[in-house]
């Protein structure tokens, strides 16, 4: 099982990040060590760049430490092989700087540099080991409510990292002529005289919104899994890149995952919160089988609160 799902992150990574499919795919450490890692997600992130998610020991529990971008370094400037990934992750505290290497039968080896700010006498050091590959690198937070006999992963995340079929419903408009408007001092987004966004006073909202519109294609109005969370879309999909002026949560699809709180099923990833989808589970399900099935990797916003919702999704390569 741990072969097959890190050769599914190899072939997700695709042709343009090959030289690196070694680093790719979810690991653990077997040792860990007080204050050390405990488990890492390495994957793509388009082109000759990597995200990196770490987890820590945090006795008596494992914190996620967040998710940056990787720095990937070759064995010479002219190389396709690359020999490192280095990731620091920077706290009011301390600063981890992570090397990871090829090590032995499939496994990596890492080195954690430490620089202290505390205002202690304490030393900087040096942490090293090795990561075994793992099927899953669960999300931890203490937030997330566990319910007895759940036989997810930590904090209702699927340790299989399996999901729901995709569904969706959509309702299609005819947005040839949208445009923001101003009527009697209330804004909105209208095409063919219905109202698609309605900003109020906002009338920033309003202008981003048409010119998210024509950006990107939306003459969609979507739900998957229920009637939570309508998101916008075009005809061909969803976009993969970022129009200035908005805000957008960044996540990864492999790592993003179902958790329960209180009496509804959100999608999160690691402590991110993305979308809160009731409390069903099968429909919140289908969104996450979504979020995998069309590899989207950001959530983003326009106006408050969520005027407008729309995803972007992973650069088709």
């Amino acid at each position: 099982m741990v072969r097959i799902a890190v050769l599914g992150l190899m072939l997700f990574a695709g042709a343009a990040h090959a030289e690196a499919t070694d680093f790719i795919g979810n690991w653990k450490t077997p040792d860990p060590k007080p204050g050390g890692i405990t488990r890492v997600a390495i994957n793509p992130n388009g082109g000759d760049r990597v995200d990196v998610r770490a987890y820590g020991d945090c006795h008596p529990n494992e914190c996620d430490w967040g998710l940056v971008q990787g720095d990937v370094y070759y064995a010479d400037p002219k190389s396709d092989h690359v020999t490192v990934i280095v990731a620091t992750f920077h706290f009011g505290f301390a600063h981890h700087q992570i090397t990871f290497r090829k090590g032995k039968n499939g496994q990596l080896q890492f080195e954690k540099l430490t620089k202290l700010d505390d205002n202690s006498d304490r030393h900087a050091f040096v942490q090293s080991g090795i990561l075994k590959p793992t099927t899953w690198v669960g999300p931890i937070s203490q937030t997330w409510q566990s319910e007895p006999g759940l036989t997810t992963g930590w904090g209702g995340g699927a340790r299989s990292g399996a999901a729901g079929t995709p569904h969706e419903e959509c309702t299609v408009y005819d947005v040839r002529d949208v445009r923001a408007v101003n009527e009697r001092g209330s804004w909105s987004v209208k095409a063919g005289g219905k109202v698609l966004i309605a900003t109020g006073k906002d009338d920033k909202a309003a202008m981003l919104a048409e010119a998210a519109f024509r950006y990107y294609r939306f003459d969609r109005l979507c739900r998957s899994g229920g009637q939570w969370k309508p998101y916008w879309r075009s005809a061909k999909g969803f976009g993969s890149d970022r129009m200035g002026g908005i805000y957008c949560l960044s996540f990864h699809p492999t790592t993003a995952h179902l958790v329960r709180s209180k009496n509804s099923w959100n999608i999160a990833d690691g402590a991110t919160s993305l979308v809160e989808l009731g409390p069903y589970k099968p429909q919140a399900e289908a969104m996450l089988g979504m979020i995998r099935a069309k590899k989207l990797t950001g959530e983003c916003f326009i106006g408050s609160p969520d005027i407008m919702t729309f995803w972007i999704a992973e650069p088709t390569r």
